[in-house]
């Protein structure tokens, strides 16, 4: 990149307002050596959102390797499936896809249906398919990273790191550069509709070549992208931007400062492996990005099975601090339970816990929780009952999210209509 350019780009980071970069996470790095350029606070926790969907990718693409899976192969789509909230094909329950198409709908449009054919078809099951990510994490060194499905959706044990989202990254694209494609294609073709690539990075900036956005709304906007100028890659990791173009932005300009820098640094280079990750709990991004109250609060009618309280508290955001806190432990992570905030009756503040276990796992747990000096009670199913009964869940919930993807440009481009020329 010629020296005035790379002034340029000098410039322009010491111009830009604190405010405009990401308030999450990031990194910048060499996809090929693993080489750290820049990075800010890479080893923190973060939700990855649907860049989650990166290694179901890898799983798959390994199945793939060993001939377990095959490209051609029709996967059914499943009634848990087809439950999932966009985005989303919505491919009728009981119908099939090629495993081809259902990669390309989960990489190029981020489809959460598929996420969960994929993983069902490789598995047999979400938590067996969630147990290979987490062992495939645990082989390549993801030490910040936890795994709880292969969408990304929200589920408190489910997070990663920056530093973590970058060897994986990496690993993908020298192990499998024949699965490149996927990252960089321009559209899903599903008939005759054209559902535009989340990642808009590829649009806007010429050298763009790859990876995944994600976005929910505790974790903001978040974007692995990859850029290749005079044959160099490079690689970023933005986390926690507030909007999709604010993304987009943020690692244009990490990759562009890259791309300005030498490529055979004189002093000795960071690794990405070397970056130490902390254990602190994630930010909470919702109330930035999502017009919606930060913390839900579960539905009375969703309770059931035995559980465990972490305590009550006075409001429900220190209620899920406990919460998160609490699952992300070592004796959290691992508990089948569904976690979440639970509003007591007669107005006696917030419950953090875990529900829909049975009795020998919840006793277990409050062993370990109280080994770690954290507080822990069971609470066996009539409790749940009990506050069914008395705090009614309200006539119409919160509407979820309608699309993950947030402002992403993702229209659906349809073929023009041709008008029909008037007769004379």
């Amino acid at each position: 990149m010629p020296a005035f350019q790379r002034i340029i780009v000098a410039v322009l980071l010491l111009c830009v307002p604190v405010s405009a970069f990401a308030a999450g996470p990031s990194i910048l790095f060499d996809p090929a050596t693993e080489e750290v350029i820049s990075q800010d606070r890479a080893g923190e926790p973060w939700y990855p959102a649907s860049i989650t969907k990166l290694m179901t990718a890898y799983v798959i693409f390994q199945k793939l390797r060993t001939g377990q899976l095959f490209l051609t192969q029709k996967i059914p789509v499943s009634a848990l499936a087809h439950s999932q909230p966009p985005s989303k094909i919505g491919v009728p329950v009981g119908q099939t896809v090629s495993l081809d198409f259902a990669l390309q709908s989960l990489l190029v449009y981020s489809a959460n249906d598929m996420a969960y054919v994929l993983a069902e078809a490789a598995s047999g099951s979400i938590p067996a398919f969630a147990a290979e990510m987490n062992a495939q994490a645990r082989k390549l060194g993801m030490t910040g990273s936890h795994f709880a499905n292969p969408n990304g959706l929200f589920d408190h044990r489910h997070v990663t790191t920056a530093r973590d989202i970058a060897i994986l990254a990496s690993t993908l694209l020298r192990e499998f550069p024949e699965y490149d494609h996927y990252f960089s294609q321009p559209f899903l073709a599903v008939g005759k509709r054209k559902l535009a690539n989340r990642n808009s990075l590829l649009r806007q900036m010429p050298e763009s070549d790859g990876m995944k956005t994600g976005f929910v709304c505790s974790s903001g906007f978040n974007l692995v992208a990859t850029a290749t100028h005079d044959g160099r890659r490079l690689g970023a990791v933005i986390f926690g931007a507030n909007s999709g173009k604010h993304r987009v932005d943020l690692a244009e300009m990490l990759l562009i400062d890259g791309f300005s820098r030498p490529s055979a640094p004189r002093v000795k280079i960071q690794s990405i492996p070397n970056i130490q990750t902390g254990g602190i709990v994630p930010t909470d991004m919702t109330s930035q990005v999502c017009k919606q109250k930060p913390i839900a609060v579960a539905m009375s009618k969703d309770l059931g099975g035995w559980g465990i309280s972490f305590g009550a508290y006075e409001s429900s955001a220190t209620a899920d601090m406990a919460l998160r806190g609490r699952m992300l432990s070592k004796s959290g992570m691992e508990l089948p339970g569904t976690p979440g905030i639970v509003r007591l009756p007669e107005k006696r503040g917030f419950l953090a816990a875990m529900w829909n276990l049975n009795q020998p796992l919840s006793e277990a747990a409050c062993v370990r929780y109280r080994a770690e000096k954290a507080p822990c009670e069971v609470i066996p199913p009539e409790t749940f009952a009990r506050i069914a009964a008395l705090v009614p869940d309200p006539v119409k919930p919160p509407a979820p999210v309608a699309d993950p993807e947030g402002d992403e440009v993702s229209k659906v481009t349809k073929p023009p209509v041709r008008k029909k020329k008037k007769k004379n």
